[in-house]
């Protein structure tokens, strides 16, 4: 981040990021970029194959104001509590491309189409192989 930024490292100290993820996250985009040039620079990562999943994380209470926590197929056989779905797109060797976290009740068939558009508009058209339980994809998608 401090890169990112052209700060003091000082910028990036793990307490202040926690302070401040809501104002991180309107970056999220440049800073997957920045990051994406940066492994193929100093690790010569490959982004040919893709893998893309789900998973949900509940909590307990009643999660007021957070508009996303809702009940859903739960994960974690808690269908009691709220929770949300998070979405991750990394490489074979773990470099995270992208992450959305939704609404708890959101569907997996129903999150490939948009996970597949905003990589390529955010990474260009490739021939990219994406492995992903067989739950994600529909005949459609």
């Amino acid at each position: 981040m401090d890169a990112l930024l052209e700060e003091n490292f000082a910028v990036a100290d793990k307490d202040r990021l926690y302070r401040c993820l809501d104002r991180v996250l309107e970056h999220k985009q440049d800073l997957f970029i920045w990051l994406k040039q940066k492994w193929a620079e100093l690790f010569h990562a490959d982004f040919e194959v893709l893998l893309y999943d789900l998973t949900s994380t509940y909590f307990e209470g009643e999660m007021e104001e957070n508009s996303k926590a809702k009940r859903g197929y739960s994960r974690d056989s808690r269908p009691d509590c709220l929770q949300v779905v998070i979405a991750l797109v990394v490489t074979p060797d773990g470099f995270p491309l992208a992450y959305e976290v939704m609404d708890g009740n959101t569907s997996e068939h129903k999150t490939l189409r948009p996970f597949l558009e905003h990589i390529e508009k955010t990474y260009g058209k490739a021939r990219r192989l994406w492995v992903m339980d067989r739950g994600i994809p529909t005949e459609a998608t």
